[in-house]
């Protein structure tokens, strides 16, 4: 049987979250808390895990109540707290419902509700003088300022906004505020254990494409993970392409939902504007650029540059190693996964330029999350850091021209082995190939010499990508003089605009058979964190 269920709350593997024992001493003292989290966040999974830990209390009853009735009322809210907690009332309001609780003589000394869909308490109900969710949640918190043995957590995403700008909520402004962040590499493997289980363990580059993949969002790890534990033989890196270039057509509208919360304009076009700035140029960024980027308030609501941030990282697609309110420079990234590969550019005339229009983004994207591109350091290692290897490096582009509308193969090329991309763009016959190489591993010398053994008739464009991450001032020089001149072909160094790249050459060179060949090389310096260069914007 799959262990893995990406559409269920109930997963076989837990990840501890650092903030549950916070959370759950909290409500244990009667005291309340919102946790923000994005689509697949894990934010039920989360309120099965405080629920867990304070029914080790025998003192404390906890109670989930999964969601708002399905006609949202003040009323019919009470109803079903009253129905879930038990507790029979001819009329409901919150003085009967706990008095009648706390009355019996099973009563425990404490109670903690759990409240889910948070958001969905937001959206419009019956005619009233006030919306429901605001009166049923102001009033709750004023139960238990009185009630004083009660605690109450609520789960939700940008509906904890509407709360506060548009409804306005007492409760808001006393709970704790809290976030769920994604997964981290370690976390990864934790998910995978069920692999090792069964004797087929998952190779540590096919659990690195998994994480850049999905940005360590556990819905779409989970998701991942099940499509990988359906494949008859071992899973390779391009196997993760594989899956998600699939989740990407098969559940457009889960992404749309996704991304919604930052780019509804009816509600705050302001996150998608400081994302965007982000993206051009991370790292250590002035604060005031940021708030040039949130620009003036639209929609309804009225969102300050911590409050834009936050949905940001609660939705996975950015990183923000900031933690003061008022922190100047802000640390910020976007986090490598396919919420971050860019959908489209503009289609040049040619394959060949279209290619390398595309390469030359991917690459961009690529540098801007390059912090995510290294694995963590082991203490058995005393090397530290070191980039991931090749295969995921070529697995994560795949992915990229996937996105731009291109379809990836991986095929023999005439016998010669594999390359490690091979495209095709939509309805064309010509293909194009790439090679990615880490400077100074493996044969990283003869990255030409293998294109060209790949070139066949039907290859209309062809790259080199080379790797580092080390600070090499002398890298273009050493590069040509090593890699390129050995050839005996003509070298042309083409410019690189606004690209991060260091370099980038033509070399045009002839194969065995006659056939002239044109490889582009791309140099890549991938730091360990991004911002710490000379700027650039791709």
């Amino acid at each position: 049987m799959n262990p893995y269920n990406w559409q269920s709350h109930s997963p076989r593997i837990l990840i501890p979250r650092a903030d549950v024992g916070r959370v759950a001493r909290l409500l244990h003292h009667n005291g309340s808390a919102v946790v923000m989290g994005g689509r697949g966040m894990g934010k039920s999974v989360f309120l099965g895990q405080v629920k867990a830990e304070l029914e080790g209390d025998p003192g404390t009853r906890v109670v989930l109540v999964e969601g708002p009735p399905a006609v949202l009322t003040v009323k019919a809210c009470l109803g079903l707290l009253a129905e879930t907690l038990e507790v029979a009332a001819s009329a409901y309001t919150f003085r009967r419902i706990f008095d009648a609780y706390f009355s019996r003589d099973d009563a425990p000394e404490r109670l903690v509700l759990l409240f889910d869909e948070f958001d969905r308490y937001a959206e419009k109900g019956a005619p009233s003088s006030q919306p429901p969710g605001r009166g049923f949640f102001n009033d709750l918190e004023a139960s238990r300022r009185s009630v004083e043995r009660l605690g109450l957590l609520a789960v939700g995403s940008i509906g904890v906004f509407i709360f506060r700008d548009v409804l306005g909520s007492s409760f808001l402004s006393r709970a704790l505020h809290l976030r769920l962040r994604p997964f981290e590499r370690a976390d990864v493997e934790v998910l995978a254990g069920p692999f090792r289980d069964r004797g087929t363990p998952l190779a540590d580059d096919t659990l690195d494409a998994l994480f850049l993949a999905t940005g360590g969002i556990p819905a779409l790890l989970t998701c991942g993970l099940q499509r990988l534990w359906e494949l008859d033989g071992p899973a390779i890196p391009a196997d993760v392409t594989a899956v998600f270039k699939t989740f990407e057509v098969e559940h457009e509208l889960y992404l749309r939902d996704l991304l919604g919360a930052l780019t509804d304009p009816r509600l705050s076009d302001a996150p998608l504007r400081v994302w965007k700035r982000i993206e051009e140029e991370p790292g250590r960024i002035p604060r005031s650029e940021l708030e040039d980027a949130l620009g003036e308030p639209s929609g309804v609501l009225k969102l300050n540059l911590t409050d834009a941030l936050h949905p940001l990282e609660a939705v996975g697609v950015v990183r923000l190693e900031s933690s003061a309110p008022h922190d100047n420079p802000i640390i910020a990234h976007p986090i490598a996964s396919l919420l971050n590969l860019p959908r489209s550019h503009e289609l040049a005339d040619d394959l060949r330029g279209d290619f390398l229009d595309g390469l030359t983004a991917l690459l961009a994207r690529l540098h801007r999350s390059s912090a995510d591109f290294f694995r963590p350091a082991q203490s058995s290692d005393p090397s530290g850091k070191r980039l991931v290897p090749e295969s995921v490096f070529a697995a994560h582009l795949a992915l990229g021209f996937e996105l731009l509308g291109w379809r990836s193969e991986r095929e023999a090329q005439r016998g010669a082995g594999r390359t490690d991309l091979l495209l095709r763009r939509n309805g064309e016959a010509g293909v194009a190939i790439v090679e990615v190489k880490l400077w100074g591993r493996n044969d990283y010398l003869e990255a030409h010499r293998q294109v060209e053994s790949y070139w066949t008739d039907d290859v209309a464009a062809g790259a080199v990508v080379q790797l580092t991450d080390a600070d090499l001032p002398d890298w273009p020089e050493r590069y040509r003089r090593e890699c390129l001149e050995p050839i005996g072909g003509k070298i042309e160094d083409v410019a690189v605009g606004n690209s991060p790249c260091r370099a980038r050459f033509a070399c045009l060179s002839s194969t065995a058979d006659g056939v002239e060949v044109r490889v582009d090389h791309f140099l890549l310096r991938l730091p360990r964190r991004t911002g710490n260069q000379p700027p650039s914007r791709p």
